[in-house]
């Protein structure tokens, strides 16, 4: 547990973020299906996951309240989702992303859809910690998009891949994930500008 609820939740108190909602499934034997197709993660969070939250909760139903974000290989299912569907979402984060060509072919492997698909006004985070042994594939990333000139923020930090490192980036995240939603209220859902 890295806290991101309490994070979360006490820095809205505070008025710094604005209202937003935290899905966090566990992938389960889907997470195995690494397809695109039918039965895969991919299907399972477009097709079943956000329309259920967006029925069931007060979000903001729209791609420019949508953010897809993820640790480790939930950071590859993240850039994988967006990169493949970017106009799904406002922002993706692949945080210590695990980027292993075995996961997917080239259609679907975000190593390869994020340099070569157009990802539109998508927003991209990519951070690792200096010490992560998974650093060289997401540090690749980076350095082919900064060569092609595909828009994204690169955050190398301190740490390793862990909990420690993680919860030690929660404020950033949270903070970059929202910084282009309305600081205005009136701007959401009607059951959020309490």
């Amino acid at each position: 547990d890295l806290g991101i609820d309490e994070t979360a939740a006490s820095t809205i108190r505070a008025g710094s973020l604005p209202p937003l909602l935290i899905v966090m499934p566990a992938g389960g034997w889907l997470a195995d299906n690494t397809s695109g197709g039918p039965g895969s993660y991919e299907r399972f969070v477009l097709d079943e996951l956000i329309p259920h939250v967006e029925a069931t909760t007060c979000a903001w139903a729209a791609p420019a309240g949508r953010a897809i974000g993820g640790l480790s290989r939930g950071g590859y299912w993240a850039l994988e989702i967006a990169f493949r569907f970017p106009d799904h979402f406002a922002s993706v984060g692949g945080h210590s992303a695990a980027l292993f060509d075995q996961y997917a072919g080239p259609a679907i492997n975000p190593q390869t859809t994020g340099l070569t698909q157009p990802l539109g006004d998508l927003r991209i985070y990519l951070d690792i910690g200096d010490a992560d042994y998974l650093r060289a594939p997401l540090v690749q990333l980076h350095e082919d998009m900064a060569r092609l000139g595909v828009p994204h923020t690169w955050q190398p930090n301190p740490g390793g891949h862990d909990d420690a490192y993680w919860r030690s980036q929660l404020d950033a995240y949270l903070a970059w994930y929202t910084a282009v939603w309305p600081t205005d209220r009136a701007a959401y859902p009607p059951c959020q500008q309490k």
